[in-house]
């Protein structure tokens, strides 16, 4: 069974996608993790997001496996913990996208979601197109969005957790990039599917969110 979780930059879909492992006791992959610990191995790498032929080369010999814990999925990058401080640092926020809408990046991490499919009974599976690209076959389907503020206030205290000093006002313009970059991209663009289900957590918890989605799939 493969329930896939699609929805917008800090809507809480990978929050809420944890909670919901938890409830169900099903491994939750997180492909955005994926897609930033790619960056990262590009961006250390000094890489251009157009150099085709060294992408290809460094993502070659680049191994990124996976670990469950609680819910949570845990990344290795050739071998190593990348810890989410690390794949959620600002310059690597700024990469991402930019290396995400390359077509050798993405069919390298669609093996990788296709790898793990097979090797789970069960998955979910979260990240921006999923429901569309990536497992468009999906048993359960869902679209998570919140409003802008609610999802730059989560982003803003992300950072203060982490030390970093942003205004509200920086984090939504930051949001807002990062929206029209992933709606307006060529391939697998942003976008809900008509048989997702919308969850607004605006002002909904992860784990009310969660089991939200969990009545949805008991039904």
């Amino acid at each position: 069974m493969i329930i896939a979780i699609d929805g917008t930059s800090s809507s809480g879909k990978t929050s809420i996608a944890r909670e919901l492992g938890n409830l169900l006791n099903i491994p939750v992959l997180g492909t955005g993790a994926i897609y930033r610990a790619v960056a990262l191995k590009l961006y250390n790498a000094s890489v251009k997001p157009n150099d085709d032929e060294k992408i290809k080369q460094i993502l070659s010999t680049t191994s990124i496996t996976t670990k469950y814990d609680n819910g949570k999925c845990i990344i290795f990058l050739d071998g190593l913990e990348e810890p989410d401080f690390v794949l959620h640092s600002p310059h690597i926020s700024v990469y991402t996208p930019t290396i995400a809408v390359n077509p050798i990046v993405r069919t390298f991490v669609r093996s990788i979601q296709h790898q793990e499919a097979e090797i789970h009974e069960s998955l979910i599976v979260e990240g921006r197109d999923i429901g569309s690209v990536v497992f468009p076959d999906a048993n359960f389907k869902f679209f998570i969005d919140a409003d802008i503020k609610a999802r730059a206030q989560r982003r803003l205290n992300d950072y203060t957790d982490q030390g970093k000093e942003f205004s509200l006002e920086d984090v939504i313009k930051e949001i807002e990039h990062r929206d029209d970059q992933d709606r307006k991209r060529e391939i697998s663009p942003l976008l809900m599917t008509s048989d997702a289900h919308l969850i607004d957590s605006s002002s909904c918890s992860a784990k009310a969110c969660a089991l939200e989605i969990a009545n949805i799939i008991k039904r």
